[in-house]
């Protein structure tokens, strides 16, 4: 995986910080602030433009990753690249899944914002899976490759699809990884 290929993984990197400033959009759009100007003058102070242009980027940054993931195992690129890009995409989106999930908990306190907090589960969960996608990538490639048998990273596979561990794995892969193709 080269430099040219990571580029088509930014906008799954950034996903999730585009969640976050969607939702400062419209939570904060009534205050004297920049949100205020961006729904004004961009979104024309609707909402439902905001959400479509909101969902058409989910859109576009799914479908790249999954072009991404299939081209990684069609034309067999480097599994330790690929560890090491999915551990850098993890850690990149670290913060803005602390602040989505303290939106989250926010949304709880009252029992009309509970339907939010779901959404922002659901919104979560997908995102985790477009990211890991490029570890099972890297893991179904290094098996290809011969640096590791199914039975033995099976782990990083059921560990990529559930919250934090999916951190901790990419980072245990990529050096176990590291270390074997020295």
């Amino acid at each position: 995986m080269n430099k040219k290929r990571i580029w088509w993984l930014v906008p799954t990197i950034a996903l999730p910080y585009v969640l976050l400033l969607t939702l400062c959009i419209i939570l904060f759009s009534t205050d004297q602030s920049i949100f205020k100007f961006i729904m004004e003058n961009i979104f024309q102070n609707n909402a439902w433009i905001l959400l479509a242009t909101f969902t058409l980027y989910c859109i576009i940054a799914s479908t790249l990753s999954i072009i991404c993931f299939i081209l990684s195992i069609v034309k067999k690129w480097d599994s330790l690249t690929l560890a090491k890009t999915s551990m850098i995409i993890k850690l990149i989106q670290v913060p803005a899944y602390i602040m989505i999930f303290i939106f989250g908990l926010i949304m709880l306190i009252t029992i009309f914002t509970i339907p939010f907090s779901f959404v922002l589960f659901i919104f979560d969960c997908w995102i985790l899976f477009l990211t890991s996608l490029v570890t099972l990538s890297g893991v179904l490639n290094s098996i290809q490759e011969k640096k590791f048998k199914f039975s033995e990273i099976i782990w990083v596979i059921i560990l990529q699809f559930i919250f934090c561990t999916d951190v901790v794995s990419s980072i245990i892969f990529y050096r176990k990884l590291k270390n074997i193709s020295k």
